[in-house]
């Protein structure tokens, strides 16, 4: 019975350690989606960032265009 044990012991051992590790298969997948967030949040970022130039850029002629405009109307008056 002692024998049968250890046998069943032994083969229980080497079918659960099979030389292979999952570690780098769970390590690689968790780099790539990692890798994927952080390309999809540097993309929106990056929209972001030239979303907000746009509009300080039309701010900034907008602004232009007033004090273009209220320099005309002062040099009418003189």
């Amino acid at each position: 019975m002692k024998k049968l044990l250890v046998v069943l012991a032994l083969g229980s051992f080497v079918a659960c350690n099979t030389g292979t590790s999952t570690e780098n298969k769970v390590d690689s997948t968790v780099d790539a989606r990692k890798d994927q967030i952080d390309s999809s949040a540097e993309a929106r970022k990056d929209k972001i960032d030239s979303s907000a130039d746009a509009k300080k850029d039309m701010l900034d002629s907008s602004k232009k265009m007033m004090s273009d405009t209220s320099k005309k109307k002062s040099n009418k008056k003189h």
